[in-house]
């Protein structure tokens, strides 16, 4: 099963934000990334916040850098083999968000 890269909440002193612009993405899609490394850059008007991945294994990216997202989404997967990455990526990133 694949671990989800999820948008968490961003904001500071009280004021949360709704929606989040990718920033950068710290790996590249395949990559092998490392639970607690960071995979994600995000902000918002007046805040950023990098994601750490919450397992290690092989990344698929979702949602592009410069792209927008809601706090809850997920916007990667890091899958345990290339079989199962090979498998995500055949399937249509709109599609496979509404799947996970």
């Amino acid at each position: 099963m694949a671990a989800k890269v999820v948008i968490p909440v961003v904001g500071k002193r009280g004021k949360k934000y709704d929606i989040v612009k990718l920033v950068e993405w710290k790996a590249k899609e395949a990559d092998q990334v490392e639970k607690g490394r960071v995979v994600l850059s995000v902000e918002t008007e007046k805040a950023s916040c990098d994601i750490e991945a919450e397992d290690s294994g092989l990344l698929h990216i979702l949602v592009d850098e410069g792209g927008k997202a809601m706090v809850g989404a997920v916007v990667g997967l890091i899958t345990q083999t290339k079989e199962e990455l090979e498998a995500f990526q055949k399937i249509p990133p709109g599609k496979l968000a509404q799947q996970v």
